[in-house]
């Protein structure tokens, strides 16, 4: 009889939406540190578009999210990264930055770093989460300098 098992899931595999024999296996014979450094590579990349959209920086947030891109295009945060570096304004880069971070929590939340921030005024009153490396003081990139610490922190 075959039985089941199930394998955890590395950092890499979350990021690329793997399969567990693909885990199991690792990413073109790469090690599992090495995923994990990667994956860090991906939120250090997270980080920057956050803090650009913070400051209502289109430019920065839009490097941030192709160099992310550009690092690995296979990541589950490369399409809401591309949207981002593609966007026309703050508004639309906004809008995928909430898509992005549907990608990168769970990836956080894994590697236990970063934290876990809600604005409920965000996507028009919808609220939405986002990540920040620092806990000291909220850092909407949501609002950016219209409502710059509007939020709290969830975990």
């Amino acid at each position: 009889m075959k039985t089941n098992r199930i394998i955890p899931l590395s950092i890499a595999a979350l990021l690329l939406g793997a399969t567990s024999s693909f885990a199991e296996e690792g990413h073109h014979g790469h090690s599992t540190a090495m995923h994990e450094d990667h994956a860090k590579h991906m939120l250090e990349g997270y980080s920057v578009v956050a803090e650009a959209l913070y400051k209502d920086d289109l430019e920065a947030a839009k490097k941030a999210a192709a160099g992310m891109v550009k690092h690995d295009p296979d990541s589950s945060l490369a399409k809401p990264g591309q949207a981002i570096a593609g966007s026309k304004d703050l508004a639309e880069a906004r809008k995928h930055f909430g898509e992005l971070s549907e990608a990168a929590i769970p990836v956080a939340k894994h590697e236990k770093m970063m934290h876990v921030a809600h604005c409920p005024m965000a996507m028009g009153g919808k609220g939405a989460d986002w990540l920040q490396k620092s806990d000291d003081e909220i850092q909407n990139p949501y609002m950016g300098k219209k409502m710059p610490h509007c939020g709290k922190f969830k975990e």
